[in-house]
């Protein structure tokens, strides 16, 4: 299994980069990318990526090269801070332009209509956060987030908790 690592706190926090080294220790990673090393412009909101260019993002960023990064991988991790509750707006703003990873049409899915995999292929993604995240709240946003999207959730887990983590990854 391909894990791909996606962080938006600072490169030089002693905090995120012991993380990373216990989750390259215990998992497969097979790439770390820092946000901060990346221009990424918000989604607009525009459907190019469903309608005009299927799968293609319209804002010409750094954004296709992490997004091929994402296709590639089988399990993604993201590590952010949490403000008031939630993910960052860095975080947020990654999260927000996955939506090239399905497509406009919808189908029953557990009762409810959800929209169809682009790719027909079902990505874990965990969440890792510091700061003063709402674990209750993030960890149910994270399981309608990868249910929309056709992924599996692997939690949300506090940067001290990480052991939960990895025991979820070991299961799969």
């Amino acid at each position: 299994m391909k894990c791909l690592v996606i962080t938006t706190l600072p490169e030089a926090d002693n905090k995120t980069n012991t993380i990373i080294n216990s989750l390259q220790a215990k998992v497969n990673v097979t790439e770390i990318l820092n946000t901060n090393n990346y221009k990424i412009g918000n989604c607009t909101g525009c459907t190019n990526c469903w309608f005009k260019t299927p799968g293609i993002c319209a804002v010409k960023d750094d954004w296709e090269v992490v997004f091929k990064k994402i296709l590639k991988s089988d399990c993604v991790i993201f590590i952010t801070e949490a403000h008031l509750g939630f993910i960052s707006h860095k975080m947020k703003n990654i999260v927000d332009r996955l939506l090239p990873l399905i497509t406009p049409y919808t189908t029953l899915y557990k009762g409810e209509a959800r929209h169809i995999s682009r790719y027909g292929k079902c990505w874990k993604i965990g969440l890792i956060y510091s700061g003063n995240g709402n674990n209750h709240f993030l960890n149910e946003w994270m399981e309608r987030f990868t249910l929309n999207m056709f992924c599996k959730s692997l939690g949300a887990y506090n940067i001290d908790e990480i052991e939960k983590l990895y025991h979820e990854i070991s299961n799969i």
